[in-house]
């Protein structure tokens, strides 16, 4: 009989399933696709499922509540492509990469692995995922590295990241939580807690603006408010949910009619969802020193 494998010693102790992408995604595959492996995660608590591919939420839903995430209909789940929806981890840079390429950082198209996993006192269950590497990972980052995402799943959602730089030169960095939150109509949410708040209008040719209100959407929108209060909601007919950070930046987007022109999300497709960004971009960027830690979280009830 061959030994358990790591996940099996992990997983199956906190109850935790692996199920490729092809069972609980059947709509978004075609006949002979490989899929990906998701971790699914149920307790009396919640259900949440997460993909190995960038340690990629997928779905959560506390008991008695509604499925708090939107993933495209038209996302691939395909080993090196991004998943459109949930919340991708955006690091070590926000945005294009430095050639312009590569969106958001490499860690979200790169396998992670499960190193700790147990089910708490509370009823919650806790896991750790893992990506380590080397300067050889990525030439537009040549950097060592150590990522690691803890997700506790309960009557709500907490997320703790950490980024240690392990080479000996100082690396620049930069992180989100990138969530993309499932509403009826975007048209109607509505997102409280940064009245007051400076935003750079990306859609203005990057504009300083001050926020007067509740952020209501109506057309394409790239909102990056700067030096933002620990706490956000977001009300729509889905219900609510409270955002909170220890991150200085919150990103507000949709693409609106440009959907058209984003394969994985299309036409019409762009009014489920609302993006309610939180992390560490644009101005609060900073810099890791050799052998420096970056620690942030978030929580979503």
């Amino acid at each position: 009989m061959s030994a358990p494998s790591v996940f099996e010693q992990l997983g199956n102790s906190a109850g935790i399933k692996q199920i490729n992408s092809t069972e609980l995604y059947p709509a978004l595959h075609q006949p002979g696709d490989a899929g990906l492996p998701m971790l699914v995660v149920e307790n009396a608590l919640g259900r949440a499922v997460i993909a190995l591919q960038g340690a990629h939420l997928m779905a959560f839903q506390p008991v008695g509540g509604g499925e708090m995430f939107w993933v495209s209909p038209k996302s691939a789940l395909e080993a090196g492509k991004p998943i459109r929806g949930g919340i991708p981890l955006c690091l070590p840079w926000f945005g294009p990469s430095s050639d312009g390429k590569l969106l958001h950082g490499f860690p979200r198209l790169m396998p992670w692995s499960l190193v700790a996993a147990e089910s708490l006192e509370s009823g919650a269950t806790r896991l750790v995922l893992r990506l380590s590497g080397d300067a050889s990972v990525c030439a537009l980052w040549p950097h060592a590295f150590d990522f690691r995402l803890e997700v506790v799943v309960g009557s709500e959602l907490k997320l703790n990241f950490s980024a240690r730089n392990c080479s000996t030169e100082t690396a620049p960095f930069a992180f989100a939580f990138h969530t993309y939150f499932a509403v009826s109509d975007v048209a109607e949410a509505r997102i409280s807690g940064l009245d007051g708040v400076t935003y750079i209008d990306k859609m203005s040719d990057s504009a300083i603006k001050k926020q007067a209100g509740e952020v209501r959407l109506s057309a394409e929108s790239v909102f990056i408010y700067l030096g933002v209060p620990p706490v956000q909601t977001l009300e729509s007919t889905s219900g609510r949910v409270t955002i909170e950070s220890a991150t200085a930046c919150a990103v507000v987007w949709n693409a609106w009619a440009n959907a058209r022109n984003i394969a994985d999300i299309g036409e019409g497709n762009h009014v489920g969802y609302i993006c309610v960004e939180r992390g560490d971009v644009a101005d609060h960027a900073l810099s890791l020193q050799p052998g420096e830690k970056y620690q942030t979280w978030m929580t979503l009830s």
